[in-house]
């Protein structure tokens, strides 16, 4: 989606950097923008030099096409005047129109429900997504339990736990995992640290996280029912086969962890598994065991159906799409939209398409496929590093002649690092045992050296950072952000 470069200056250090922001969020095309608005972590820069950071308040647009809604968040420091903010306002709808295709434009992207405070946009979106105040409330209760836990001396945490006690169940150990991530110490590795190495190193800021997490999964009752779900899972994970997955399946011991199974070992689910398990349930030692198999067959059953389903109902959904893209006005458009809708399973059905047009011999629907395996070969481009795209052009080059021209046609880009670039690809496809590959791509590189003749090395671009002015001296066109972060108008 639409992103522009910010010039921030950090108030502490006053080094200048940039970054980017992102001015248009479409939670379809890129599915981690929903948690980004949710959390209200959008267009948040981190000083480089010294880490200082925080929102830079800038105005966006954020569409959910599921909900049929658009939320504008335009601050009031977004222009000068409302002439100037309504401005803003045009250009961020006019830039989600343009990124959808014709048939895809909505009235109500014309009206996107407006908000000056991110405070007022996230709970706006909380709501789009069916949650309640009461559920907001607690999980703020949540968060400031876990900054109260961190707080506090270790010896009182068992006391504050017990105060709270209601507060604490799967959703508040997910929150400690997230914070854990974000802090660089993985959950899953604190928790095996703890058990082998109390010493194990991690960051002084993922320190007090990972001593709270540790505690919790050692003496509350939520923790050791994590635990014990992924040494379960594990027995599977770590060597998939019917056998495993069953031994897993009859230790767990709770309907989370079975669900969880049965979505992962969907492909080890054969006759063959079944009839283990009917084994399993004729050979029990007692009566009391055999109900508890039995139940946890029929478990087992009503989750593989409801998977089922929901794969079938996925497959209507995707078959769905290509039959848009096949009929849209600009496809190329559609399929951006739709980007993380473009996965496995609709490749899977696009290329059973195309076999079956091929096998009736219909032209016409061979052609609007081809159509849009063109069109997904050119977001596949737009998505590739240059280097790559630069390689796979010149791999497509039928013979020596015409990867001669198109290397004259980009003779700019010919420079030490693309030399560099391909002669460490030519080795690593030549020790795959490619050689016909390694062979073009040696050959495209001597050619590229030819026609670029000798150079000296290229000098760095990268300057030292320049230290801003201080906040109380902003120039005319900056201005601070409530996090400090100066903000220069380009």
């Amino acid at each position: 989606m639409p992103t522009a470069i910010a010039r921030v200056s950090c108030p502490v250090c006053h080094t200048e950097f940039q970054t980017y922001i992102e001015q248009v969020l479409d939670a379809r095309v890129d599915p981690g923008a929903k948690n980004r608005v949710l959390s209200g972590a959008v267009n948040v820069a981190v000083c480089p030099r010294c880490g200082n950071g925080g929102s830079l308040n800038l105005p966006f647009i954020y569409h959910d096409p599921d909900h049929e809604v658009a939320l504008l968040y335009l601050p009031m420091e977004s222009g000068r005047s409302e002439i100037e903010r309504q401005r803003f306002a045009g250009v961020l709808t006019q830039q989600l129109m343009n990124s959808l295709a014709p048939e895809e434009r909505r009235g109500y992207l014309l009206q996107p429900e407006t908000f000056v405070t991110m405070e007022s946009l996230v709970r706006r979106a909380l709501e789009i997504e069916g949650v309640t105040e009461e559920e907001m409330q607690r999980s703020q209760d949540q968060r400031e339990l876990v900054s109260r836990l961190l707080e506090a001396e270790p010896d009182a945490w068992d006391a504050l736990i017990a105060e709270n006690e209601s507060l604490i169940d799967e959703g508040f150990f997910g929150l400690i995992q997230y914070l854990l991530q974000v802090t660089g110490a993985e959950p899953e590795a604190a928790s095996e640290a703890g058990a082998e190495d109390e010493e194990a190193p991690v960051s002084a800021e993922a320190e007090p996280f990972r001593r709270l997490y540790l505690h919790l999964i050692e003496k509350h009752p939520v923790g050791q029912r994590l635990v014990a779900r992924t040494a379960v899972v594990r027995i599977f994970a770590d060597n998939p086969s019917a056998e495993t997955l069953l031994q897993a399946l009859v230790e767990a011991t709770d309907t989370e962890t079975v669900n969880m199974l049965v979505q992962m070992g969907a492909k080890a689910m054969d006759y063959r598994f079944f009839q283990l398990l009917l084994q399993r349930v004729e050979t029990a030692e007692t009566p009391e065991e055999q109900t508890r198999l039995k139940a946890l067959r029929r478990q087992v059953l009503d989750r593989r159906e409801v998977l089922n389903k929901a794969g079938q109902d996925l497959a209507e959904e995707r078959l769905d799409l290509l039959d848009k893209l096949m009929s849209s006005e600009d496809p190329l458009k559609m399929a951006r939209s739709h980007l993380s809708e473009i996965d496995e399973a609709f490749m899977y059905l696009l290329q059973t398409q195309l076999q079956e047009a091929q096998k009736l011999d219909d032209k016409p629907l061979l052609e609007a496929l081809n159509r849009v395996v063109a069109v997904l070969n050119r977001l596949s481009e737009e998505a590739m590093p240059p280097e790559m795209l630069f390689v796979r052009r010149l791999l497509a080059a039928p013979d020596e002649e015409q990867l001669v021209e198109f290397l004259r046609e980009n003779q700019p880009l010919l420079q030490p690092q693309l030399f560099e670039f391909l002669e460490a690809l030519e080795q690593e496809t030549r020790e795959r045992g490619d050689t016909g590959v390694a062979d073009r791509l040696a050959l495209a590189r001597q050619k590229a050296q030819e026609l670029a003749g000798p150079m000296e090395p290229a000098a760095s671009s990268l300057k030292a950072p320049t230290a801003s002015r201080p906040a109380a001296d902003l120039d005319e066109g900056q201005r601070q952000t409530p996090s400090g972060l100066i903000i220069s108008r380009r």
